[in-house]
Formats: structure tokens, sequence, C-alpha cells
């Protein structure tokens, strides 16, 4: 009886390492719109997304007026498998982007936005990677051009 015991605790204590995987990333709360993280035009903006463990990142901003909005996603790991969906304040979708594997940016529209919330939902499928969000409202050429110029 003894000897049984201890088989049934050996085979227990082997199959845990089947079953324990180290996870890719953890939820953060900005896994839901509710939670999503504002970003602001012309601002970068780190953060992880992992295919176990926090597979999708939400995050809002808000435009005034109709304006061009372009977004750009530059990937740490672009071996990861992911997509991209531009979302107005109701869930339907604006923009999507399938991640092309081995490309190091991603990059969403210039997609014309009328005033309202939208939030921009990246979703990893497989894998994990550090990305870094840019968002520009405006004509991304001439953003910045009102500024007032630095003197020589």
């Amino acid at each position: 009886m003894k000897s049984e015991n201890h088989v049934a605790f050996l085979l227990a204590v082997a199959m845990l390492p089947a079953g324990c995987r180290v996870p890719e990333g953890e939820a953060t709360g900005d896994e839901a719109r509710s939670g999503a993280v504002e970003i602001r035009s012309g601002v970068l903006q780190d953060d992880k997304v992992a295919a176990r463990g926090d597979p999708v990142d939400f995050k809002r901003f808000q435009v005034g007026q109709v304006t061009p909005c372009t977004i750009n996603i530059y990937w740490d790991n672009p071996a990861l498998a992911a997509r991209l969906v531009l979302r107005d304040m109701f869930g339907g979708t604006v923009a999507e982007v399938a991640h092309v594997k081995g490309s190091a940016k991603d990059t969403v529209g210039p997609v014309t936005l009328k005033d309202g919330t939208f939030f921009l939902e990246i979703a990893a499928k497989s894998g994990a990677s550090v990305y870094t969000v840019e968002m520009f409202l405006g004509d991304p050429e001439t953003v910045g051009s009102e500024a007032i110029p630095w003197p020589e």
C-alpha cells in the first residue's frame, strides 16, 4: 500500500511542469475598453502584450473635430502574431490591421475621424512583445509645424 501511494505521488510531481507554464505577460487592467489607457497625439507610450497572460490591451483617445488620425506601433519582437483594431465609442470597427510577422512597425491609417472617443485594441494571437504606440491627430507631415521655431 505504501508503494502505491509513493508511485501516485511521484506521478503527480512529474506532471506538474507539464501543466504549469510560465506566463508571458500579466494582465494590467487595460484588457477591456472600460480600463483603456489614455494616449495623446505625438506622445510615445510603451506597453506589453502577450498571448498568454495579457492578450489584449486597449488605448483610448478623444477627437474634438474631424481630423485625420495615424497610429504607428513599433514592436520589440516582430515575430509575434497580432491584430490592431481602431474602434469607435460604440465598439464598431473603424480600421483594422493584421501584423505581418517580421515587421517591426505597423500603421493604422491615416483614417479620418469625427469628434468622439476612440479605442485602439492591440491583441496578441501568439507570442509576446513590448511595443510603443505613436498616434498623430492631423497630418503627420505637418504636426508641430505651428509651433514656435527654435532660434538659430
